[in-house]
C-alpha cells in the first residue's frame, strides 16, 4: 500500500483525458490510484480512503460544463466534494470547465485546488509534492484561494507527446490515441486552443505505432484518433503535410493488415478544416483508411459569419472539400452550428441554401446548437433564438434522413448554461494574483 491516495470519479464522458492523467501518475512511487464511476461506490471510497491513509487523500474530478446542467449531476458533485473535505481529503479538479470557469470550481463547486490547461505534468507534480509533504503552490499550473485572494501559479511547459502514455494500457484501458494537440486557429466558440495552447504538437510516428501495436496486441480492431484537425498531422506552420499524413497512415496500414484490424482517420472523435482537403492527401487516405465518411467543420453557411466567429476559412472551401471527397468515393458529414452569438435571419437563410445545396451533393448534415462554453471567447454571450421557419425546414430535411443531431438537446443544455451563470454558479474571471513558483 502507497502513502497517498487519489480517487478519480471516473466520468466516462470524459474517459479519454482521464486515462491519460492516471497513465501520467500510475506508477508514481507511493501512490495508490483508484477509479470509481458509480456514484455511491465514489461516496464509499472516500470514506475508504480517508480511514485507510489517514487523511493523506486526495479525490479528483474532470467535469465538462455541459454536466452541469443536470441538478442531479451539480448535486453530487457539490455533496461528494463536501464529504472528501470533511474527510481531510483534498478535493481537485480539472478539464474544460475547470479551466474556463477556476473562480467557479472554488466558489460555488467547493474545490480546494484546481488544475488549468493541460494537467499531465503538473498533477504528477502536485501528488510527488503531496507524497513528500511539500508544499502544494510548488506545482505550476494551480490556481486556489488563500486568504480570501485567488491565486495561480505559473503555467506549465507544454508537455510533449511523446513522454507520456495516451492511456493506461496496463489497467486494460484504451482510447482513441492522442496524435495531435493544440490548434493555431481562433474560433470564438471553442475552448481547445485556450486549453492546449495555440502551437502544434504532434505524437511521432513510432510513438503512435507503438501504441496502436499494443491496442490490437490486446484485442482492440478499430485504430481512432484525436486530433483538432485530423488533416494537421505532421504540420508546423498550419500548411498541410500530405507526407507525414502518408508515413503515418502507410505504418499503420502494415499493421492492420496483418493483425486483421481496422485504420477510422477523419471521423469520430475528431474532424477536419474544409481547406486542408486537397486531392492529394485524399488520395493518401483512399490507400490506408476503412471509413468512407469524413467530417467536416463548416459550422455555418454564412460568409459574413465565418470571419465573424475568426473560423479561417469560407463556404466555398466547405463545397470544394465536398466535391473533392466524392470523386475519391467518400461522403462527407458536415459540422454547423445553429444559434451563433449575432447570427441573424440573412446567415440563416444562407445557411439553410447551404445545407440544401451540400445534400445534394450527397453529403449528410450533422447539426449543433452554440453552447457558451467557459474559457472560450464567447462563454459569456447569449445564444441566438433559431426562429420556427428555419425548425420546419431543418425537420425536413431530417426527416429525409440527410440531417442529424442532438442540436434541440442542446439548445436546452446552452440555455441551462446562461442559467448557470446568472445564478452564480459558472462565474467570470476576475483579477488573479499570480505567485511565483518557489
Amino acid at each position: 500500500m502507497g502513502s497517498v491516495a487519489i480517487v478519480f470519479y471516473y466520468d466516462k464522458r470524459l474517459r479519454y483525458s482521464i486515462n491519460a492523467l492516471v497513465a501520467s501518475i500510475d506508477l508514481i512511487e507511493g501512490l495508490d490510484v483508484y477509479l470509481v464511476e458509480d456514484q455511491t461506490a465514489f461516496l464509499n471510497t472516500i470514506r475508504y480512503v480517508a480511514r485507510r491513509y489517514r487523511g493523506r487523500c486526495i479525490v479528483a474530478y474532470s467535469i465538462l460544463s455541459t454536466s452541469l446542467v443536470d441538478e442531479n449531476y451539480l448535486s453530487f458533485i457539490i455533496g461528494s466534494v463536501s464529504l472528501a473535505k470533511k474527510s481531510n481529503c483534498i478535493t481537485i479538479v480539472g478539464g474544460p470547465h475547470a479551466s474556463g470557469d477556476p473562480i467557479g470550481c472554488i466558489e460555488s463547486l467547493g474545490f480546494d485546488y484546481v488544475f488549468i490547461g493541460e494537467a499531465e505534468y503538473s498533477l504528477r507534480k502536485f501528488l510527488e509534492t503531496i507524497r513528500d509533504k511539500g508544499d502544494p503552490l510548488d506545482t505550476p499550473g494551480l490556481f486556489t484561494r488563500i486568504e480570501g485572494k485567488y491565486v495561480s501559479t505559473r503555467r506549465p511547459p507544454p508537455i510533449v507527446l511523446d513522454s507520456h502514455h495516451p492511456f493506461p494500457y496496463w489497467r486494460y484501458l484504451f482510447n482513441p490515441i492522442e496524435i495531435t494537440r493544440g490548434c493555431m486557429f481562433e474560433c470564438k466558440y471553442c475552448q481547445v486552443p485556450y486549453l492546449h495552447g495555440f502551437k502544434l504538437r504532434h505524437r511521432s510516428v513510432d510513438s503512435i505505432f507503438r501504441y496502436a501495436d499494443i491496442m490490437v496486441s490486446y484485442g482492440v480492431r478499430d485504430l481512432r484518433f484525436i486530433s483538432p484537425n485530423s488533416f494537421s498531422y505532421g504540420s508546423i506552420n498550419g500548411k498541410l503535410n500530405v507526407e507525414a499524413i502518408e508515413e503515418l497512415l502507410s505504418k499503420l496500414y502494415l499493421l492492420v493488415r496483418e493483425k486483421n484490424a481496422r485504420i477510422f482517420f477523419g471521423s469520430f472523435p475528431s474532424e477536419v478544416r474544409p481547406e486542408y482537403v486537397t486531392e492529394e492527401v485524399v488520395r493518401v487516405l483512399r490507400k490506408y483508411i476503412h471509413n468512407r465518411e469524413v467530417i467536416i467543420g463548416a459550422q455555418t453557411g454564412s460568409n459574413r459569419l465565418l470571419e465573424e466567429i475568426r473560423r479561417g476559412h469560407t463556404l466555398e472551401d466547405v463545397f470544394n472539400a465536398v466535391e473533392i471527397l466524392n470523386k475519391y468515393g467518400f461522403r462527407a458529414s458536415i459540422d454547423y452550428i445553429i444559434g451563433l452569438p449575432g447570427e441573424t435571419e440573412d446567415d440563416l437563410k444562407e445557411t439553410l441554401d447551404s445545407i440544401k445545396k451540400l445534400v445534394k451533393l450527397g453529403a449528410r448534415i450533422h447539426l449543433h446548437t452554440f453552447m457558451p462554453l467557459p474559457g472560450s471567447p464567447y462563454a459569456y454571450k447569449n445564444p441566438q433564438r433559431i426562429p420556427q421557419w428555419f425548425r420546419r425546414e431543418i425537420s425536413r430535411i431530417i426527416g429525409m434522413g440527410r440531417a442529424y443531431g442532438e442540436w434541440i438537446h442542446q439548445e436546452k443544455i446552452a440555455w441551462k448554461l446562461v442559467e448557470l451563470r446568472e445564478k452564480g454558479i459558472i462565474l467570470p474571471r476576475r483579477r488573479i494574483e499570480r505567485i511565483k513558483i518557489r
